[in-house]
């Protein structure tokens, strides 16, 4: 009800805080800027939630299409069912995400004000940043394996979370240098908090 802010019983001169949420590697990251995010977005990074909802999937064509199968990302669909899994803690976050029951999953590692997303044998480092109401994450290295690969081969990446009508509404879309799009998905969705 008060948030992080000191409330006095007035009478009583006693201070009472508030507990503070526990932190995990995502709040860690964003720092202060975590508290001013859209509540939906907020309660879909603590602890262990599961986002549901109707979402598009795009896949592309060609190379970026062949390159999306063997990493075993969902088709397009223009409404795909979502189910999501998240578990938070405080250096790495997992997410199952399972569309019209295909899964596809990932870890996030804190390391220093970064995530890096861990995909199989390729890492994405991130930066999390509120902008505007979002939440972004803004791509800043990939690796493939150990190796870090340079800017020219490295892939784009549109990535925010965001509130929309109550709903937890986001966007997904990666694309590689010559290969065009690989994949986008979008949508919103219900979260539910399975434990704090």
């Amino acid at each position: 009800m008060f948030g992080n802010r000191r409330r006095t019983d007035s009478g009583a001169g006693v201070a009472i805080r508030q507990p503070k949420p526990a932190s995990n590697a995502l709040i860690d990251c964003l720092g202060e800027a975590f508290d001013s995010l859209p509540d939906v977005v907020k309660r879909a990074h603590r602890g262990t939630v599961q986002l549901t909802g109707t979402v598009r999937v795009e896949r592309g064509g060609g190379l970026g299409g062949l390159i999306a199968a063997i990493m075993r990302l969902p088709k397009s669909d223009p409404v795909a069912e979502l189910v999501v899994v998240a578990w938070h803690f405080v250096d790495q976050v997992a997410w199952s995400r399972s569309f019209d029951g295909r899964k596809f999953e990932s870890t996030f590692l804190k390391e220093g004000e970064f995530l890096v997303e861990q995909m199989g044998p390729i890492s994405l480092t991130m930066q999390p940043t509120k902008e505007g109401g979002r939440l972004v994450y803004r791509l800043v290295a990939t690796h493939l394996g150990p190796v870090p690969l340079p800017r020219a081969l490295r892939p784009s990446m549109t990535a925010w979370e965001g509130e929309r009508d109550g709903k937890y509404e986001f966007e997904v879309a990666v694309g590689l240098p010559l290969a065009g799009r690989v994949i986008r998905y979008s949508g919103m969705l219900d979260v539910e908090t399975l434990a704090e």
